[in-house]
């Protein structure tokens, strides 16, 4: 949601925008950005949390994409301290939003905790013995069914697709060799 606020300066009337927080911000807040559609809005709530503007890049914005939001955004837990010392018309607004994203934060907790369990569940009646998962086509449920592989993590490997062999999934944010061991003999890409 983008609000404008006009601030007078010397006399001349300066318009403001409410900074969108990235780890925050619904799909539809982060599609008001120029340049963010739906697509994009999903890999950047896929991507949280962020520490810094710059990792976007990593949830795979390019460099042109990340310039061009970055006067628009801000990113909660980690910003308050920089904004706060950097531009005091930020500072406004920047210390608002992370007391308000602190309670969501702990509520959000208890849900992952709960998670486990039902992971598990969903693993053992999702995959039988000698089942595999085609990461191409699979489902997210599916692929969160994966060992290690929770809902961000499945999201982002949907995101990532076409993959030409199982090996390429080590491309996704969060899956590195260690990861990819646990899963490599029950993936296949087709």
């Amino acid at each position: 949601m983008a609000v404008a606020m006009a601030l007078v300066l010397s006399g001349t009337m300066v318009f403001a925008q409410k900074l969108i927080d990235l780890n925050t911000a619904s799909e539809k807040e982060l599609e008001s950005l120029k340049g963010v559609g739906p697509a994009t809005a999903k890999k950047i709530i896929a991507g949280r949390p962020y520490k810094s503007v710059d990792e976007l890049s990593k949830a795979g914005l390019t460099a042109k994409q990340v310039e061009a939001i970055k006067p628009l955004v801000t990113v909660g837990a980690a910003a308050p301290a920089p904004a706060a010392t950097g531009k005091p018309a930020a500072a406004t607004v920047a210390p608002a939003k992370p007391a308000t994203e602190a309670k969501p934060a702990k509520e959000a907790k208890p849900a992952k905790e709960a998670k486990p369990a039902e992971k598990a569940s969903k693993a053992a009646a999702k995959l039988a013995p000698g089942q595999k998962v085609n990461i191409n086509t699979a489902t997210k449920e599916e692929l969160d069914a994966l060992p290690g592989i929770g809902p961000v993590k499945a999201q982002a490997i949907i995101d990532g697709r076409p993959y030409q062999k199982p090996e390429d999934i080590m491309k996704v944010k969060g899956i590195k060799e260690g990861e990819f061991k646990k899963i490599k003999d029950i993936i296949v890409v087709k």
